[in-house]
């Protein structure tokens, strides 16, 4: 070995160690400068490179690491390089070989579940997890995980013995008690449900969303428990998505005999629906200043069924419909736009594109409904996917109502004069359910929990049906579903 480089691989590793990447990657480079085929340093240099998330470079060197010298931990750097560039054939190849050459690590074998997590590959992720568990019976990350592959398969029994195994054992994840929520409510253990889903992201971003906006307004009084309040004013705000407030909005109802007064807080664009509504209670707008709105007590609007205790499917309250439009504005969409004796289907296709694509819909998919004679099809998305109706074959008329819409009241007011209304899982599935008005509800293969693990009804919603996909993306089989109870609709 050339003089000096034992020194230059003990500083390369001091500086690699404390974390002065800089002056660690100078120092091996000098190394391989002097010793190209330095397997070591070069395995050390690319996972440098990985921590500084240049993956590429990370690939480059651990490769010629393994060509030098194919040992089992060269390997395994490998396969976390190529994980980490999303490359995850080549990461399940490299854990592989690693395995290969020793059985008994436990990080490798957890590693090479998680590349088959992330490729799709469950029922091969199930299977190395549980020989990971073989060596650590008692690891709960690998009980974490094999719930989500569960949940994911569909199989939320099996989901939540995993989860609560996880928990057991003490698994470092803040979201475990979310996820236990999830597979609780999706089988209708609501008790327990709602008991664990007050640790979900959306209350404590709620809560935070308050603070921000108004300052200490949120911090000055105190978060209702369930105590009684027969004398107080309590304030509820939203703390999600458009679709929650939609679903949670039946709960305010029933706050009128537990408090003196309750103040409602929606998203913007619920304003005029809300007040059009008889949910007895008072809708905080814009236009009236937060320093003018005084309260006792607040709670954010999806912690309502919890700390009211309602425990089961029957206390599910205001299922046929608890919404209503404005008659006005019911009529003008009337004379304008449905001046015609055809069956009346209003359809969307896409919500927000940057959460959950696979509730999104490609509108070709619709093309197949539109042959009828009898129907008459109406657009009613707004924003993200609209667009794709410039797209549309000449020989359908669509109606796009989406234009007409400056908020949730025109789109309401729209969807009552409608036979039916056909989209994906979206805020406008709850609001047609809310109005108590048809809706049948496309379903990707892994739904939301709400729509549980029983298709054949919705517990929310009288008026809603259920169409999910029997296998991951086939959004046909669903089309073929829908097509023909649509036939048997329209003919009766």
């Amino acid at each position: 070995m050339p003089a000096g480089i034992k020194d230059k691989i003990s500083a390369a590793l001091q500086f690699h160690q404390s974390g002065q990447l800089p002056e660690a990657e100078e120092l091996y480079l000098q190394i391989l400068d002097a010793l190209p085929d330095n397997a070591q340093t070069l395995n050390l240099l690319g996972l440098l490179k990985l921590q500084n998330k240049q993956f590429e470079d990370a690939v480059f060197y651990i490769k010629k690491a393994t060509d030098i010298n194919p040992c089992a931990y060269f390997f395994e750097s490998l396969g976390l390089a190529y994980f980490n560039d999303g490359n995850f054939d080549s990461a399940i190849d490299s854990y592989q070989k690693s395995l290969e050459l020793d059985s008994g690590n436990f990080d490798v074998w957890f590693n090479l579940a998680m590349a088959y997590k992330r490729n799709g590959k469950f029922d091969d992720a199930v299977g190395t997890y549980q020989r990971a568990l073989a060596i650590k019976p008692d690891n709960p990350d690998v009980y974490f995980n094999l719930g989500n592959i569960y949940e994911n398969k569909n199989e939320t029994s099996t989901a939540l013995e995993y989860y609560r195994k996880a928990s057991e054992f003490g698994v470092n994840d803040e979201n475990l008690n979310y996820f236990l929520a999830v597979s609780y409510l999706k089988t209708k253990n609501f008790k327990d449900g709602w008991k664990y889903y007050e640790d979900r992201p959306s209350k404590d971003f709620g809560i935070l969303t308050q603070e921000l906006q108004y300052k200490d307004l949120i911090k000055s009084r105190p978060l209702w428990t369930g105590e009684p309040i027969k004398d107080k004013t309590l304030f509820v705000y939203y703390e999600a998505g458009l679709g929650d407030t939609l679903m949670y909005a039946r709960y305010i109802k029933l706050l009128k005999n537990k408090c003196a007064k309750v103040l409602f807080k929606p998203q913007m664009g619920f304003v005029k629906l809300f007040r059009d509504s008889d949910l007895d209670t008072e809708i905080v707008g814009v236009e009236t200043p937060m320093e003018n709105v005084v309260f006792d007590v607040h709670i954010p609007l999806m912690s309502i069924p919890y700390v009211l205790g309602l425990n089961s499917e029957e206390e599910i309250p205001f299922s046929g419909g608890y919404l209503k439009s404005n008659p006005e504005k019911v009529n003008f969409y009337k004379e304008k736009y449905f001046d015609n004796n055809k069956f009346k289907i209003g359809i969307k296709w896409q919500g927000n594109a940057a959460y959950d694509r696979n509730r999104i819909i490609p509108l070709e998919k619709f093309y197949r409904l539109f042959d009828s004679d009898k129907a008459q099809f109406y657009s009613i998305q707004k924003g993200d996917g609209a667009g794709e109706l410039k797209n549309l074959p000449e020989k359908y008329e669509i109606t796009d109502l989406g234009t007409t819409f400056d908020d949730f009241a025109d789109t309401a007011a729209a969807i009552e004069n409608l036979d039916l209304v056909i989209c994906n899982d979206t805020s406008v599935v709850h609001l047609v359910g809310a109005l108590g008005k048809p809706c049948w509800v496309l379903l990707p293969f892994v739904s939301n929990w709400r729509w549980h693990d029983d298709f054949s009804y919705s517990p929310w919603y009288d008026s809603v049906r259920l169409f999910k996909q029997q296998k991951l993306d086939d959004w046909d089989g669903v089309f073929e579903s829908v097509d023909a109870e649509l036939k048997k609709t329209i003919t009766k």
